[in-house]
């Protein structure tokens, strides 16, 4: 069983921990999707990897005020930048959001949820987490967004070879 991550308000603790480009990247409050874009020079795309029915974790109901258990239409894609997977990311949708409005998140196919939520939506709070693996620092970020005025919870883990293309080019979100 994987152990519930530790997530810490953005505002606080990271900010001092956080180093550029990183910090940059991780703390960016607009458009993911349009700021890959740009470091990718258009050359972006989104890999589906699931999407479907399913079960959120517990910690993933409890950001959203589920019932546990009740299932949800969970989303994970890549987002890949010049050839290379640059964030991985995970959306929670629970099934009263995907009514009236937010219908069309069911059927986003290989569009960016961004691309909705950035013309319509808003964004919470949002909550970081490190992570070792394999000696290298993860960063992922949790933001829990209202589309329709109904909630929907977004992670997002950055990857080292997005902040090498980011330090490589001198881009910042």
């Amino acid at each position: 069983m994987t152990p519930t991550p530790h997530w810490l308000p953005a505002r606080r603790y990271w900010q001092a921990h956080l180093i550029s480009p990183e910090k940059d990247w991780v703390l960016s409050r607009g458009s993911l999707t349009a700021y890959l874009i740009n470091l990718s020079q258009h050359h972006f795309k989104v890999q589906v990897l699931h999407q479907g029915w399913q079960r959120p974790t517990l910690d993933e109901c409890l950001t959203l005020r589920m019932p546990p258990g009740q299932r949800a239409w969970i989303r994970e894609v890549a987002l890949v930048g010049q050839g290379q997977v640059w964030v991985r990311a995970r959306s929670i949708i629970p099934v009263h959001t995907l009514s009236g409005k937010g219908r069309r998140l069911r059927f986003l196919g290989s569009r960016s949820l961004g691309s909705l939520l950035f013309n319509g939506g808003k964004r919470g709070d949002m909550l970081i987490h490190r992570q070792l693996d394999q000696g290298q620092v993860r960063w992922t970020r949790r933001s829990c967004f209202y589309y329709g005025g109904q909630p929907l919870l977004v992670q997002e883990q950055f990857l080292p070879a997005l902040f090498a293309a980011a330090s490589q080019q001198q881009v910042k979100p």
